[in-house]
Formats: structure tokens, C-alpha cells, sequence
């Protein structure tokens, strides 16, 4: 690992322009710019509403805004009006020069803004058009809003799949499908890219929550479109695997035995835990027959890890080398020594504080300090003077106080 070399970044010279809010759309500009791309967020008059996301809640607004750093960060922002003609007439020009557009913006939004996919191919042939959404440019819910929660976790079967029967499924609000959404339209647009240097033109790129949800899922639904039956998780006291199960212990935490291979495993568990004579108990002596009891093996090893702290357990599974993982807290994470030398922390420049850098590394340099995310309209003026607009054009555009947060 080298800590002296320059942080590499392979879309160095790629010209991203970002109109997008929230964090689908932010988060795969934020990967494009962690990777050396220059990314213009292009932003209404006021910043778009993630960097206002814990006030419009009813929480406190100064409280840390990690996923807006996250997602945001090494970026340009030039506050503009896009609805206004001579609004357009800049963001006209950021394509005349852009490699990408990236937004997540409505379909009928793009459309009157003049920005639907056959528009832009025709406007600007070589940019790479990425547009992110809910549930995709075609069939009856083309225009349906969705955050996360609904399209990527709900619409797709994920939330059903991963709750437990009997329980209510929770109601996570991580933007997790965002983050994996973002990912997969970074993977569409650097493909794009490549093939542009084939053929000297862009190409539309359509990535929605739905569909990531369900490629996420894709091994469940698939079996279903088989006419298979998946169910989703049993609760824990009645897992059909307990080698593959979550366990306490005596100082109260969670952990994990990932033991899908169930006939190789079962050794080392009850070797760790100092019950090898079950080896010989014709209740478990094979993996339909630890099924087919679990109500009888659950107990057994719910009262072993119980009689132990986890720091006991830590040490007794890698001496038997035994495949778990602690559940771990945010604050343990944020310790966690192997998440630091994997690299994946980073320091904002001038803000003191850390964030995730993007799970990608070059040449296993870590990267160390990273610029932050830009104020809003920060780059205003330097970004309209490379379009070549001069010091009285800038005063007019930028002195229209007036706009909303969506077109």
C-alpha cells in the first residue's frame, strides 16, 4: 500500500454535469468526482434540498450532514435557473463541453426543460445522457416519486424478503438502495464512455430504484418466476440453518456464524464452544438433520455463547477457524481497525471530519484528504467565466434570487 503516491484518478478530464438532488443522483456524481472527473452540480438559487434534509424534518438543521458530505464531496456548484431561457442558454453550454449529464430529475421534468433523452442525443451527440429514477421513462408509473424506501426496498420484494415472518418490515431510512442505485449508473456510463471512444458517440444510460431493487434480488424472484416458493426469514429461535444464524452473548452483543456449508462448520463451531461429542448425536449428524431439530440445536448453542463475552468467542472462533462477524455498532465501525487499513476512511479538507470514501481503490493507494462538498453556487462565477461569459453577463445571471427546488 503506498500513503506517498498522488490519489489516482482514472476519469481524470471526464466532464460531468450533475442536475440532481437527494442522493441517487449525488451519490453517482460523488463516485464520478472521487475518481477524478470534474462534476458541476448544478443547483437552484438556494442549494437543492439535501443540504436543508434535517430542518425540512423537524430536526436540527446544523446537525452533521453525512450523507450530503458523502455524496457531494470534490464537486463544483453553480446556482442557476434552468426554467429561464438565458438559464438554459448556460446549461446548453456546460453540454456543449460535458462528457456525462447525470440527473434524476422526472421524466415530464427533462421533457419541458428540453432535456428528454431524444433532445439531448440530438442537442449533444457525445454526452453520455445517465438518467436515475424511481421506476424508469416507461409504463403507468413513469411519474410516481419514490425514495428509496418505496421503490427500491418495497416496490421490489426486498423489505418482504429480508422480514422476518410475523414482524413488521422496518423502516429504513439509510438510502441504501440510492447508494446502489448510484453504483450501477456509474457502471452504465463508464461503459458508455468506452464505447464512445469507438464510436465518437453518447449514449442514453436508464438506471431506476426498481430495477436495481430487483436485479438486487434477482435469485428470489427469479425462483419465483420459476414457480419456486422462497419464503422470507424464519425468526432466529427457528431458522431452518442455524449455522447461518445470529447468536448474543454474555455481555449482550450480536454476532454472526456464517456457516452455509453446514457439514464443514458444525466441527469447528462445537469445537469452539467445547461440545464435540455432539459430532456423535444422530440428531445433527447431517445438515437436513440439523434442520430437521434446529428447535433442539438453537437452545444448545444459544446457552453456549450466552455463558461468554464476545471478546471470549473472538478469540475461540479463529482459533478453530470458524466463519462469523460481530454486528457491529456505527461508533465500532468507525474504529474498526481492518476498515481503516482497507482504506476507508477519508479527512474533508478543511472541515476536520471524516467520511466513507467510495469502495473502490487504484494501485491500493489509499486516498487521504479530500476536498468537501462545494457551497452552494460556490463555483458560480469561475465556472461562467470558462464558458466565457464576461463580468456584466455573470452579474445578470446570477443576481435572479427567485427559484424553487424543481423545475
Amino acid at each position: 500500500m503506498s500513503d506517498a503516491a498522488p490519489s489516482p484518478a482514472p476519469v481524470s478530464g471526464v466532464q460531468v454535469v450533475e442536475l440532481a438532488h437527494w442522493m441517487a443522483g449525488p451519490a453517482a456524481g460523488g463516485l464520478l468526482a472521487d475518481w477524478g472527473a470534474d462534476v458541476i452540480k448544478v443547483e437552484p438559487h438556494g442549494g437543492e434540498p439535501m443540504r436543508h434534509i434535517w430542518g425540512s424534518m423537524g430536526a436540527n438543521p446544523d446537525a452533521p450532514n453525512g450523507a450530503f458530505i458523502s455524496a457531494n464531496r470534490g464537486k463544483r456548484s453553480i446556482e442557476l435557473d434552468i426554467r429561464t431561457p438565458p438559464g438554459r442558454e448556460v446549461l446548453g453550454r456546460l453540454l456543449d463541453r460535458a462528457d456525462v449529464l447525470l440527473t434524476n430529475l422526472r421524466p415530464s421534468a427533462l421533457r419541458r426543460l428540453g432535456l428528454s433523452a431524444e433532445e439531448v442525443a440530438r442537442n449533444h451527440p457525445r454526452v453520455v445522457f445517465c438518467s436515475l429514477t424511481a421506476y424508469g421513462w416507461e409504463g403507468p408509473d413513469e411519474e410516481r416519486a419514490g425514495y428509496d424506501l418505496a421503490s427500491f426496498f418495497g416496490r421490489t420484494g426486498i423489505s418482504h424478503e429480508i422480514t422476518p415472518q410475523g414482524e413488521p418490515p422496518a423502516a429504513l431510512m439509510q438510502g441504501l438502495g440510492d447508494t446502489f442505485t448510484a453504483m450501477t449508473g456509474v457502471a452504465g456510463v463508464l461503459a458508455a464512455l468506452h464505447e464512445r471512444q469507438r464510436t465518437g458517440q453518447g449514449r442514453t444510460v436508464e438506471v431506476s430504484l426498481l430495477r436495481t431493487g430487483m436485479w438486487a434480488l434477482a435469485g428470489e424472484l427469479t425462483v419465483h418466476a420459476m414457480g419456486g416458493r422462497p419464503r422470507p426469514p424464519y425468526p432466529r429461535d427457528n431458522c431452518p440453518t442455524p449455522m447461518y444464524n445470529s447468536y448474543r452473548t454474555a455481555d449482550d452483543r450480536w454476532f454472526f456464524l456464517v456457516g452455509a456449508e453446514a457439514k464443514r462448520q458444525l466441527p469447528k463451531v462445537l469445537a469452539a464452544i467445547g461440545r464435540s461429542d455432539l459430532l456423535q448425536d444422530e440428531r445433527f449428524a447431517k445438515p437436513r438433520d440439523l434442520t430437521r431439530n434446529r428447535r433442539e440445536f438453537i437452545p444448545i448453542l444459544d446457552a453456549a455463547f450466552a455463558a461468554h463475552p464476545l471478546e471470549h468467542w473472538a478469540e475461540a472462533f479463529d482459533q478453530h477457524d470458524v466463519l462469523w462477524a460481530p454486528v457491529q455498532t456505527p461508533a465500532e465501525v468507525v474504529t474498526d481497525p481492518q476498515a481503516r487499513a482497507a482504506g476507508a476512511w477519508v479527512t474533508i479538507e478543511n472541515a476536520g471530519v471524516e467520511s466513507v470514501d467510495s469502495p473502490v481503490s487504484y494501485d491500493r493507494v489509499r486516498r487521504r484528504l479530500v476536498a468537501g462538498p462545494p457551497l452552494a453556487g460556490e463555483h458560480t462565477g469561475e465556472v461562467l467565466t470558462e464558458l466565457g461569459y464576461d463580468e456584466a453577463e455573470i452579474r445578470r445571471l446570477t443576481a435572479d434570487p427567485d427559484s424553487s427546488n424543481e423545475p
